[in-house]
Parts: structure tokens; C-alpha cells; sequence
């Protein structure tokens, strides 16, 4: 039968596959959000992807403790150089969208 130790290495082998799967629901927040941005400035997405950078605990406006997430992505203005783009999330909601200075078209 299972002891204690099986049941807490259990437990520790499952929190990266739980923390993935509710993840997924906010990178296709930030990929959105990152696409939306692109295609308001007439910039091209690469790879159509967003990568997270960065994971930290902050407060919300209502003051309760959320993951604040750094999602990092790479775009073209001119088809020849590769900037990068930031998406801030704050719990579900999408903070901010920073794009490094870029040359125009």
C-alpha cells in the first residue's frame, strides 16, 4: 500500500503538470493580447508565440495575492530585424503590452 513518503512525492510530481494545464488558459491570453497589438501597429508576430519569462506573487487593485506573469515575444516591422515585446498578467487579466522601439515601415 501507499505510506506517507509515496504520497508526497506524488504530490510534488503532480504540481508542475497541475500549474501547466491552468496556465494555458492565460498564455492564450497574453498570445492574444500580443497579437492584438501587432496587427493594430501593422507589426508581424514571429512565431506566432509568446514564452513566459517571468513568474512573481503581487496584490490586485481588491489587494488579494495573484501570480503576476512576464510573457515575452519577438516582432518584425520590416521583415529584416527581430524586436521583442512584452506581455504583463496580473491573476486573468492583462496589465500591459510593451514593445521595444522598432523602426517603422
Amino acid at each position: 500500500m501507499f505510506n506517507l513518503s509515496d504520497l508526497i512525492l506524488v504530490s510534488l510530481l503532480s504540481l508542475p503538470v497541475i500549474y501547466w494545464y491552468r496556465s494555458q488558459p492565460i498564455r492564450d491570453l497574453a498570445l492574444k493580447a500580443a497579437i492584438s497589438r501587432c496587427e493594430e501597429l501593422s507589426l508581424q508576430l514571429l512565431d506566432n508565440s509568446v514564452f513566459q519569462r517571468r513568474l512573481w506573487f503581487k496584490r490586485d487593485k481588491r489587494g488579494q495575492l495573484s501570480l503576476w506573469r512576464s510573457y515575452h515575444f519577438e516582432f518584425t516591422s520590416t521583415g529584416n530585424e527581430r524586436y521583442q515585446g512584452r506581455v504583463f498578467t496580473l491573476g486573468r487579466y492583462v496589465l500591459e503590452v510593451e514593445l521595444d522601439a522598432h523602426r517603422l515601415q
